[in-house]
């Protein structure tokens, strides 16, 4: 494996390092980001992409009694976020291993669903965003966090298993399955797009 795959799939030992440099990297993000969209205080919610688990426990710091899933790809990623959440596992968290566009949930069963710094890494975004769709309970919402990067630099060059998306490519991606109030909010490179699910 390449290491720029680790980017997107953390293995072995570098997959561990990526993951503790990855948190130190996406910090200031994920503190802007956490100021954009409200954390609701009861009922489920999940973290897509969920990496090393740091957001899963930002999320239930934030929530004063929702359980909060955490979901990634890789085995590593699951290892690292079941550690870093090992007080609440069980009890208000759990941390699952699935892709996707298959989520391992009930139909309108999320109140909330995000994606920090992990859609540009999903193979097939559009069946990713009906999926959110179908798990969220009608006005849950969807919030998706990225950093665009420079845009001179030809990161799908550098990263080749990453594809970026803008952020009105991605509002446009939620419009198209069903989103409702999808708003776009930036901040330098970074944004945050949100959308409500329709009525179904």
């Amino acid at each position: 494996m390449a290491f720029t795959d680790q980017f997107g799939h953390p293995k072995g030992i570098l997959g561990r390092l990526m993951l503790i440099l990855m948190e130190r990297e996406h910090l200031p993000m994920a503190r802007w980001a956490f100021e954009q969209f409200d954390v609701p205080k009861s009922g489920q919610i999940a973290d897509l992409g969920c990496g090393g688990g740091y957001n899963v426990r930002r999320l239930l710091q934030k929530s004063a009694s929702a359980f909060v899933y955490g979901l990634d790809l890789s085995e590593e990623s699951v290892k690292k976020a079941q550690k870093v959440n090992r007080a609440a596992l069980g009890k208000r968290c759990k941390i699952l291993q699935g892709r996707v566009e298959a989520l391992p949930f009930e139909d309108y069963s999320l109140s909330l669903v995000t994606a920090f710094e992990t859609v540009f890494f999903w193979k097939e975004i559009e069946r990713g965003f009906q999926e959110i769709h179908r798990v969220l309970t009608p006005g849950g919402r969807c919030v998706i966090v990225n950093n665009y990067g420079d845009p001179k630099i030809d990161w799908e060059k550098k990263v080749p298993c990453m594809k970026r998306q803008t952020a009105e490519q991605i509002q446009k991606a939620l419009q198209a399955v069903g989103f409702l109030d999808v708003i776009v909010q930036k901040k330098g490179q970074l944004f945050c797009v949100q959308g409500k699910a329709s009525q179904r």
